[in-house]
């Protein structure tokens, strides 16, 4: 090469270098003023909250709701979604034609169906009152689970569960809740309570308030204060005509119906029963129904809860979701035909959903920490294959088709509401749908796992996020939001989240373990049940405190500016760690849960104790029940504290009241918000006025030059 041509050349080679530089700089420049701290606007724009998915038989089609949408999208590449309707909880039919769904748009909960094939939509079921079943009944699973419905193969039907008038017997020897026909009282006089009347009267008409979408109630018993009618309501199944809507009822006894799946062949009807015990406390088993005669056949007997059963393609197996009361559900698959049933794996982590794939195929999702992964299980083989990308997300609302797809909705430190999908026959996902596409333009902190261990030796994992635009070296004010069994997503407004780490916060969730949430699943049976019982609180002590050390010791806290947080469960975990701990300048506390255990077991006629609190009733043995309560330590609280509630919380509201009752009386600093019109959580002007009074009082404790007062 000449002289000549290497200056030219390298002085081309600079331009374009400097060219380059340019560009980049520009390109920074553009996407640092394309994005903005997050706000709390933000996250209320946030899509994914209740989402549900649905693929059609053939794969070809996936219906998701979302924010009380139903929408439709080819699973093919480049086609948009098509909002079709105003629901939840979408339901393909067997030949993919027409999808079912509950809508509330006649102002209470019915089945609507649409047909793919018009495009049109009815409603489907005008049940009085809509359609209501018991909550109760889901077993630790998603709150929709005993919203379950199932198509007959040929379509031509829907069977559904809701709460009904129980007229049937209860079998020979049983005393739970006394015989039937009710006794009522004349009009206008006492209700009578005594040894032999339901137990579900005693708080009749006292604590009832909405649950769930719609008009879903969770009051148990219906009462009319004026003409004093009791009817004990229960769990029932029914079968819907889709073409005339004529509706029949398939059970009418008080075993507690739930979670039908219609079979393959189209004659029976498969389910789960409490069995006329209490859904809170009792086992539950599997029955078949069949349709021609209505004679019951159980599958199961034996101790735990079931729920979800799910016929195999074939018919010749069933998959259900089992374990011991209060403890880590697996997938079971039973086959009837030699009465035997088997635990699939993963052995010893906590199953979410399943769907069948085909005959000897399962699609899975499972919880390990603070991941869950999407799997395929061979049921003969019991080989496990993860099929959800390496990284560490929350991944939930599971469906399959029987062609061999999964989708799944993936929630991540970067992105919420992902909806992807894999196909068997590849090897790796792909995203269909970005609910949220308005989080790249966020300015998002670094988001990670963290990993430690704690002073009794247990292995920890939790998630923090540090301060937007962190600089090793620097020590940052810390908020520790006290919520459990957390993963690896995106957050949202009722607790930790990206705004905080916009104020210049880092937030970490040490995902403790505890007495009222040791039966919530987190890795395997024995980690969750260290948390149980009285002795449980020196394990959250534990798993909170050393947390923290781990992050003052890797330099990124300031050991002197960090506040708790928590909302009901992680508030009920905030109430006591201030009974044990100064080191917090201040703490907030909504809603928490059992921060009185006396209260509960006392007043809740259908309380579990001694599985749920680990010890023996409080009438022999009061002093474990004192030993768990927070509001029985509140003379050693030094902490400032921040109580939220709303008026239309019930049992929480009573905690949260106990507390500053007794913070109050004790001269304690601390100031109580009340939210009239407002349950579980705020939403709307609540949320904004809330939002605005935590963030001061964090600035006022946590900030240079914070005026350390409570909020006005």
């Amino acid at each position: 090469m000449v002289p000549w041509e290497c200056t030219i050349r390298a002085r081309l080679s600079r331009s374009v270098f400097l060219l380059a530089a340019m560009v980049l700089s520009a390109s920074v420049e553009a996407r640092s003023n394309s994005t903005h701290a997050v706000t709390l606007d933000d996250l209320l724009s946030l899509k994914g909250s209740g989402l549900r998915l649905a693929l059609s038989p053939d794969g070809e089609k996936l219906a998701y709701a979302a924010g009380g949408e139903v929408w439709i999208v080819s699973t093919q590449t480049g086609n948009a979604p098509r909002r079709v309707a105003d629901g939840w909880l979408p339901t393909w039919s067997r030949r993919g034609d027409r999808l079912a769904y509950y809508s509330a748009r006649s102002r209470s909960t019915q089945l609507w169906v649409y047909d793919a094939r018009t495009g049109t939509a009815k409603q489907l079921t005008h049940l009085a009152g809509g359609i209501d079943p018991d909550p109760f009944l889901r077993m630790g699973g998603r709150l929709d689970e005993t919203l379950r419905i199932s198509w007959s193969p040929d379509g031509s039907h829907i069977v559904f569960a809701s709460r009904a008038a129980e007229t049937g017997h209860y079998p020979a020897g049983f005393a739970g809740e006394g015989p039937p026909p009710w006794a009522l009282e004349k009009r206008g006089g006492p209700l009578v309570l005594t040894d032999t009347t339901p137990l579900s009267w005693t708080l009749a008409g006292i604590f009832v308030h909405g649950f769930g979408e719609g008009s879903w109630k969770n009051d148990r018993v219906v009462y009319d204060s004026s003409a004093r009618d009791f009817s004990s309501r229960v769990n029932q199944l029914f079968v819907v005509n889709t073409r005339s809507g004529s509706v029949q009822q398939l059970t009418r006894d008080g075993a507690a119906y739930f979670g039908p799946d219609w079979s393959p062949d189209g004659k029976t009807i498969l389910c789960a029963s409490t069995e006329w015990k209490s859904p809170v406390s009792a086992d539950s088993e599997l029955y078949t129904i069949d349709l021609a005669t209505g004679k019951k056949t159980a599958l199961t007997k034996s101790a735990g809860d079931k729920s979800m059963p799910s016929w195999s393609p074939d018919g010749r197996r069933i998959a259900y979701r089992g374990g011991d009361h209060f403890a880590i559900a697996h997938m079971f698959v039973l086959f009837p035909a030699s009465n035997t049933s088997k635990i699939v794996p993963p052995v010893n982590r906590w199953v979410q959903e399943f769907h069948w794939l085909n005959e000897e195929t399962i699609a899975l999702d499972f919880k390990d920490g603070t991941t869950i992964s999407v799997a395929e299980v061979d049921v003969d083989g019991g080989t496990i294959k993860t099929v959800s990308p390496p990284e560490s997300a929350y991944r939930s609302a599971l469906t399959a088709s029987r062609s061999g797809l999964e989708a799944w909705q993936e929630s991540g430190p970067r992105s919420e509401g992902l909806l992807r999908i894999h196909r068997a026959e590849e090897d790796g996902t792909r995203i269909l749908v970005d609910l949220n596409p308005q989080i790249k333009s966020w300015e998002l902190g670094d988001q990670q796992v963290i990993r430690w261990m704690n002073r009794r030796g247990d292995d920890m994992e939790g998630v923090l996020i540090k301060p937007v635009g962190y600089e090793p070296g620097r020590r940052y004010p810390l908020i520790v939001d006290a919520y459990p069994s957390q993963q690896n997503s995106f957050k949202g407004a009722s607790g930790g989240n990206q705004a905080w780490a916009a104020r210049g916060y880092a937030v970490f969730w040490p995902n403790a373990r505890a007495p009222h949430v040791w039966m919530n699943p987190f890795t395997d049976q024995a980690y969750s049940r260290a948390g149980k019982g009285p002795g449980g609180w020196e394990v959250t002590v534990d798993d909170v405190l050393s947390g923290i050390d781990e992050l003052i010791a890797r330099g990124i806290v300031d050991a002197d500016r960090m506040c708790l947080y928590g909302f009901s469960n992680g508030g009920g975990i905030v109430n006591y760690l201030v009974t044990r701990t100064t080191r917090f300048k201040c703490a907030v506390s909504v809603g928490g849960a059992v921060s009185d255990w006396l209260r509960p077991v006392l007043l809740e006629t259908n309380s579990s104790f001694e599985d749920y609190e680990g010890a023996d009733d409080p009438w022999t043995t009061p002093a474990p029940y004192v030993q768990l309560s927070a509001i029985f330590h509140l003379e050693s609280v030094e902490t400032p504290m921040l109580l939220a509630d709303g008026d239309e919380d019930g049992d929480f509201l009573l905690n949260t009241i106990e507390m500053y009752n007794g913070l109050r009386h004790l001269g304690k600093n601390v100031t109580l918000l009340r939210y009239p019109g407002q349950a579980h959580g705020f939403t709307g002007r609540a949320l904004a006025d809330f939002w605005k009074r935590e963030n001061d009082f964090f600035d006022a404790y946590l900030k240079p030059g914070g005026a350390a007062r409570p909020p006005n």
